[in-house]
């Protein structure tokens, strides 16, 4: 036995985590002399320790490390816990690689500017706020500081503060007009209150999304965040998702160039798009549809088909597509359609796919058909036609993967023939690309 220091060396870690680790349960001492309270541990015990420190590199918390030294955990749960650790990981390095083409992008409007941008672009979340509030049509912008007054005026009259908090102006047309503005002047309320004539009290929603910038300086210079904040939008892969809005954090009280203001733009990711082949009355058409692929979770199942292994350097999937489709009937308890199950491509470039059906259990398999059992996943769905099947794959792994915020769990990915597909107008039919 070695009393916890020289273990401690042994192991080159200090006493204090030994300690640690003791009081959790993680590596409790072999034995403590109950008359001096020196503990004491064993050489079979490094082990123990050493997986400790290895599944503490790996990042999880001491909390997941002591379920993990479970000696009953499943095998299942622990390759459970090990992919949510690498999904993880791989979101993080997602967020620190966005991050870094920030930085970057920065750096070239530096260049190009030769100064820091004037206006710094930040996405937030803002909660739900209670306020009270006086909407109007007004004539134009130079009247939004009357209707801020008639507000003042009704935050007296209803015994509240009218100094509190800043005040905000919404801004409810869906587009620009430079009159006949529909313009709420509203402030933050802290409890109920009974409102006069002319005011309402009500909830401004939450917004999970809001582009925000600050503008130092007087209101007729605003233009300049908007036209910032709005290229920002665009840049970004964003549109507008609701009112607008402008916080005044320091009025005009403070003198024009001490004026700071908050333009808030609330945004949503644009849908990702694709020009997809169409089959018309008057023949096939080009047509960009709007491609945000649902999210789906599918159960495992059983595909029984034509197993093909190469490159298709000479279209040889469909042709066995043409051979497997007068064989379908040949196939005994199918459960739902056809399916394309593709494997990872292998270094060599070359690939297994199988051409099937899904069935409820395998009986009588048919001569030359082969049976792939496909996991439980989550999956991205995409719907394409025969045409454009190429072009749906790239954008699906090109496109719209990198920026999903998901990744890809390398297969197998299938495509999915329902009832609807239609041979002649070759199509619709369904990608499902796994994720995580």
């Amino acid at each position: 036995m070695f009393k916890i220091g020289d273990f401690s060396k042994l192991a080159q870690v200090s006493v204090k985590t030994l300690r640690h680790y003791g009081k959790l349960g993680l590596l409790r001492p072999s034995w403590i002399d109950r008359f001096t309270g020196y503990r004491y541990y064993t050489a079979d015990q490094l082990p123990r320790l050493n997986r400790i420190l290895a599944l503490k590199d790996l990042g999880f918390s001491l909390e997941q490390i002591q379920h993990l030294l479970r000696e009953d955990l499943p095998a299942a749960e622990l390759r459970g816990m090990m992919r949510m650790k690498q999904g993880d990981l791989e979101r993080q390095i997602q967020a620190e690689q966005s991050r870094l083409e920030r930085v970057e992008e920065r750096l070239r409007q530096i260049e190009q500017e030769g100064a820091l941008p004037s206006y710094e672009v930040v996405l937030k979340s803002v909660p739900a706020q209670a306020v009270i509030g006086v909407r109007q049509v007004l004539p134009g912008f130079r009247h939004i500081q009357q209707l801020i007054a008639e507000l003042r005026a009704s935050l007296r009259a209803s015994s509240l503060n009218a100094d509190a908090a800043p005040y905000l102006a919404i801004y409810y047309d869906a587009e620009y007009r430079d009159q006949g503005l529909d313009v709420e002047a509203a402030a933050p309320l802290t409890r109920p209150v009974t409102v006069t004539q002319g005011a309402l009290a009500h909830d401004l929603p939450a917004v999970e999304s809001m582009a925000c910038a600050i503008h130092q300086g007087p209101y007729e210079r605003l233009p300049e965040a908007y036209s910032a904040l709005m290229t920002w939008v665009e840049t970004h892969g964003y549109r507008m998702a609701g009112p607008n809005r402008d916080v005044y954090l320091q009025g005009p009280e403070a003198g024009a160039a001490a004026q700071v203001t908050e333009v808030q733009f609330p945004v949503q990711k644009k849908p990702n798009q694709l020009f997809i082949l169409q089959q018309g009355e008057s023949g096939i058409r080009k047509e960009m549809i709007e491609m945000e692929p649902k999210i789906v979770s599918k159960p495992a199942f059983t595909a029984v088909g034509l197993l093909y292994h190469g490159k298709n350097e000479n279209n040889e999937i469909a042709q066995m597509w043409g051979q497997f489709n007068p064989r379908m009937g040949e196939i005994k308890n199918v459960v739902d359609g056809a399916f394309g199950v593709c494997g990872s491509t292998q270094e060599d470039g070359s690939f297994k796919y199988l051409a099937g059906m899904a069935v409820s259990s395998v009986e009588d398999l048919p001569t030359g058909m082969e049976v792939w059992e496909v996991p439980a996943q989550q999956y991205a769905v995409f719907p394409c036609m025969l045409g454009n099947i190429h072009e749906t794959y790239k954008y699906a792994f090109e496109t719209w993967l990198p920026t999903s915020g998901y990744t890809y769990t390398k297969g197998p990915d299938y495509e999915y023939y329902d009832e609807t597909f239609d041979m002649e107008k070759g199509g619709p039919l369904y990608i499902y690309v796994p994720i995580q």
